[in-house]
């Protein structure tokens, strides 16, 4: 689909920011939940749920948004997900109790999830094939991105100021993408869209969802990198109160590890599609070791931490597209309810890791990596019963026609 004002590198760009926005709604401010706990005088646990709750409500929002678009277009809904994420990112900071904290993150969530939603359904909409591999590669690389920079630039704001500008500063971001999603060219034309009732559009997930390829590959790609959302629940907690660095210090080892996840996508794109068998036997053999080097070595301190947790970080930043490229190809209609499906079945995985990863495991590195462990076990169960029912093909390798907008 042509792009009149915004250009394929203009719509690369503005999917990538829009990808961008939950790494950043969460990373940003992760460096400020020490002092997030102190001024609303609350538990650690009810202020990490402030994390927990925006994936939980970006989900809800991929769900209803991600359909919506199926029939009214990309651009309005993607317009009105915007707005609401921008409009409640900044109340968040004049939020006067934890309660009321936690419902704008919750409708800043929401509004989030129609914008990675449509995002993912941006891409099946104007891209195939190798084209389309080439950009989700190129969409997660500058995704990561944001993890790079998202805590370096709270932990430069609290510096400064308080945990509230980070909100702030969030706001002032949604503004900027909002011109730039003014600008973009609808890409779901009318004759494309869905014509029956809402109800009828949300029912696409149903449709996606009983396709059990779709949702065995769904499962056990989501169940094997989920550990890394137990990552960012804890990360503070490991660095700052574990290890006694300071929020500067942390965000640069966030920085650090953000840094190896680039290597992913990168891998990806020179290596191409591989047989998922091959792919998916040395995703769970890495989730293996490097959940045994945290039992191991990384209590030694934030370097050995690091070291155990980085093959981890590369396999999973490598599986994400290896597994969203399949998954998008599978589908030829309801793209944004199968995107919805996609994004809020990763989300889910990744949120019940979240909370997984925060139990009373002794401490917060043995829950990551009991985390691993448990997830791990899970994937690999799914796997084998797909296979086992003739409904997951691990020998295959799929064979792409270039076509691009």
């Amino acid at each position: 689909m042509h792009q009149k004002y915004l250009g394929r590198t203009g719509l690369v760009i503005l999917i990538s920011v829009l990808s961008m926005i939950p790494p950043l709604a969460t990373d940003m401010y992760m460096p400020s939940l020490p002092e997030l706990t102190a001024y609303y005088e609350t538990t650690e646990s009810l202020a990490g749920f402030s994390m927990s709750i925006f994936f939980i409500f970006m989900a809800v929002g991929m769900l209803i948004l991600g359909p919506a678009s199926d029939k009214y277009g990309r651009k309005p809904v993607l317009l009105a997900s915007v707005t609401a994420t921008m409009v409640f990112s900044a109340l968040c900071a004049w939020a006067p109790t934890i309660g009321w904290l936690l419902l704008m993150r919750a409708v800043q969530a929401f509004g989030a999830g129609g914008m990675v939603t449509i995002a993912t359904a941006m891409i099946r909409d104007s891209f195939e094939g190798r084209a389309m591999s080439r950009i989700i590669s190129i969409t997660q690389a500058l995704t990561l991105l944001a993890p790079m920079f998202a805590p370096v630039l709270g932990a430069l704001i609290i510096r400064s100021s308080n945990w509230k500008m980070t909100f702030v500063a969030l706001a002032a971001l949604m503004a900027l993408t909002l011109a730039g999603s003014a600008l973009l060219t609808e890409t779901l034309p009318k004759e494309r869209r869905n014509t029956g009732n809402i109800a009828h559009s949300i029912l696409g997930l149903a449709r996606a969802v009983r396709n059990r390829s779709f949702t065995a590959l769904l499962l056990a790609g989501g169940l094997l990198t989920a550990p890394f959302m137990a990552y960012l629940g804890v990360a503070s907690y490991i660095y700052i109160a574990g290890f006694g660095i300071s929020e500067t210090a942390f965000s640069l080892f966030f920085a650090l590890t953000s840094a190896f996840s680039l290597t992913g996508p990168v891998l990806y794109m020179r290596i191409g599609p591989r047989p998922l068998g091959m792919a998916f036997a040395a995703g769970c053999a890495v989730v293996l070791i490097s959940a045994v080097l945290l039992f191991t070595i990384a209590r030694n301190g934030p370097v050995w931490f690091l070291l155990a947790f980085v093959p981890f970080v590369i396999l999973s930043s490598w599986f994400r597209p290896f597994i969203s490229d399949r998954l998008l190809s599978m589908q030829k209609h309801d793209i944004g309810a199968a995107s919805a499906a996609m994004n809020f079945g990763f989300t889910v995985i990744g949120s019940i890791a979240m909370m997984t990863g925060s139990l009373k495991w002794g401490s917060y590195i043995n829950g990551l990596g009991f985390t691993m462990i448990i997830f791990l076990a899970a994937s690999m169960f799914v796997a084998a019963f797909a296979v086992r029912g003739g409904f997951l093909e691990l020998r295959a390798r799929e064979v792409y026609n270039d076509h691009a907008c």
